[in-house]
């Protein structure tokens, strides 16, 4: 049996598991149409804007009175600078590092330790999310991805509380996230958590969904698609949720206007509760005509709004009934300023070869777009299952390696990852009498974290996890001009034949990163790297920490034997500046 084989055996062995989850995961979609804006259209719907305000109505944001309790003499107060966004520019040149959460488990108290938020115990709100704050700065993130945080629909649900992908409206806030001891309204309150945010210099983005919960889909049926029948088009394997029709026209291509205007007033609404920027889901779930007018709308109410879009690779058929084609070309010329990218699934490719030519795809990709476009680290998503199913604290701490040092990515993590969680949850299927919603079964997808049902704070037994990661964050600020603008060299190997160490150099003015890695989790490998002008009396010095078993290197001219052990990474800085003039035809350089 395998090491990463032995893992999953261990720990998919939980007892008291009713039923088994189910292995499904979100569809992720993305246009397929090509990018078309009718000026008369556009004329139309900004009339529409103009004639519509937003019926968001939020309680303006009051600033709290200090009371002042005694004079300070000869000293003066000064006044803190007003904030200003730039996540949008944050994301292009690969800045953020972003952290996945669940506001509504991010800092929930489970008291008797059974996973479940029952009875008095606390489920996360706003404002207690707050206490959290300076742990996931001192980790070193500097940018949130907040999943959806509307009122989930009742009816055909899925879990206790609901999908958090399945809105019953998208212009308010779930009332789970509300502390109701708290006189302020809703609004404030995320505004007091997005205040707190930008103090400490983390920026926030709100997921919006791609699609409706059933109960909004009665109640609103002209934004809602159907099929030719006329029943409610529904996207394969996801029950709770219902499509939106973007078109009025679809023959002539005229958007929906409902629709359009919908999500300019959740733009709206992001705005004024200090939203630095939006991840849509699905992304494909709407036409680029779509997107070509609530993306400039965003930036016509903040220019350093900014878009992180879920679309994945390009496909020559959609894998799923209902869903258009993925097109991430397409979704970046429409204004999105980040794509997830395939690197979730980097635990199946085979070798070095296919990280390589995804990354050489990339690059080539950005050079026929508009300056700035990024991806983000999406080796593990709230789609996917934990990476510690994959290897473990070795395998986890390999992809931090990665996400540190490769071009046009922002690393991006989810909530949980910096401890090991495996997301396996006791209660998995289980049933309860009580419920938020018309489902009384604790639906988890087994692996993921839970976004069903009200549970645990997210964490694991590893915390040498979370220290690997902000290691690798520092290492990256220390050297970001070079990562994020510096080329990537592809490195020839001799003695690979499985192809599993992974070899590259990043270089920019003169400054040269390796970078050496071993896809291998169960067993170490030895190969010799061609270097192009390093020489043997090079020093080489691992600028990441030490982890697993111990791996062996050695300098020569031209050249770097390895002998890596199982998901070792190793970044070295070493002096050749002349390394890409030597490395003709294996160079790459994103276009910034």
């Amino acid at each position: 049996m395998s090491r990463v084989q032995s893992i999953q055996a261990k720990i998919l062995n939980v007892p008291n598991l009713n039923v088994k989850a189910k292995n499904v995961t979100r569809p992720s979609f993305t246009s397929n149409m090509e990018m078309y804006t009718s000026n008369p259209l556009k004329n139309f719907l900004d009339t529409q804007a103009a004639m519509n305000k937003s019926l968001v109505k939020t309680a303006p944001v009051q600033n709290p009175v200090v009371k002042e309790t005694a004079k300070v003499e000869d000293k003066k107060v000064e006044n803190k600078p007003a904030y200003k966004n730039n996540f949008r520019s944050m994301l292009q040149n690969g800045e953020a590092k972003i952290l996945a959460i669940v506001p509504r488990t991010f800092n929930a108290k489970d008291e008797n330790g059974d996973e479940k938020i029952t009875g008095n115990e606390q489920h996360g709100t706003f404002l207690n999310a707050i206490d959290r704050l300076d742990e996931v700065k001192a980790e070193g993130f500097n940018a949130f991805h907040i999943l959806p945080i509307h009122p989930t629909g009742k009816k055909h649900a899925m879990g206790l509380a609901g999908s958090i992908y399945s809105p019953l409206d998208f212009l308010q806030i779930d009332p789970n996230l509300i502390d109701k001891n708290d006189k302020r309204t809703p609004v404030e309150q995320v505004k007091a958590f997005t205040d707190a945010c930008h103090e400490r210099g983390i920026k926030v983005m709100l997921d919006l969904p791609s699609c409706s919960s059933y109960d909004l889909y009665l109640q609103k049926p002209e934004l809602m698609a159907k099929e030719r029948d006329g029943q409610a088009k529904t996207p394969q394997g996801w029950n709770d949720i219902r499509m939106f029709q973007p078109f009025s026209d679809e023959t002539k291509r005229e958007l929906n206007p409902d629709l359009v205007d919908l999500h300019k007033k959740y733009v709206d609404m992001c705005v004024d509760m200090g939203i630095d920027g939006i991840r849509a889901d699905v992304a494909r779930a709407k036409p680029t005509e779509f997107w070509d007018i609530i993306i400039p709308y965003s930036h016509s109410k903040d220019p350093e709004f900014g878009w992180l879009g879920e679309t994945y690779t390009y496909e020559d058929a959609s894998p799923q009934a209902n869903m258009p084609y993925d097109r991430p070309e397409d979704s970046l010329r429409a204004g999105f300023d980040a794509y997830y990218g395939q690197y979730h699934i980097f635990h199946e490719w085979k070798g070095a070869k296919d990280l390589n030519d995804f990354v050489k795809e990339n690059i080539d990709m950005s050079n026929r777009l508009e300056k700035g476009k990024s991806l983000i680290g999406s080796f593990t998503t709230h789609d996917d299952i934990s990476p510690m199913f994959h290897g473990g604290t070795e395998y986890c701490n390999l992809t931090a390696g990665l996400q540190a040092t490769l071009p046009m990515l922002n690393p991006y993590y989810v909530d949980g990852y910096q401890s090991g969680d495996y997301y396996v949850y006791g209660y998995d299927h289980s049933k309860s009498e009580e419920s938020e919603t018309d489902c009384h079964e604790m639906t988890v997808h087994r692996g993921k974290l839970d976004i069903f049902n009200l549970s645990r704070k997210p964490g694991g037994k590893n915390p040498e996890i979370g220290k690997f990661m902000t290691e690798s964050f520092k290492m990256r600020d220390k050297y970001q001009d070079l990562i994020t603008k510096g080329s990537f060299i592809e490195l020839d190997k001799k003695n690979d034949k499985d192809d599993q160490i992974i070899a590259y150099a990043r270089h920019k003015d003169g400054k040269t990163l390796l970078v050496v890695g071993n896809k291998n989790i169960n067993r170490n490998v030895t190969a010799t790297v061609k270097v192009p002008t390093m020489k043997a009396t090079q020093e080489l010095k691992n600028l990441l920490p030490a982890y697993g078993k111990q791996s062996k290197y050695q300098a020569g001219d031209g050249e770097l034997k390895v002998d890596l052990a199982p998901s070792r990474v190793h970044v070295f800085e070493i002096d050749t500046p002349n390394i890409e003039q030597a490395s003709k035809g294996h160079v790459y350089k994103q276009n910034l």
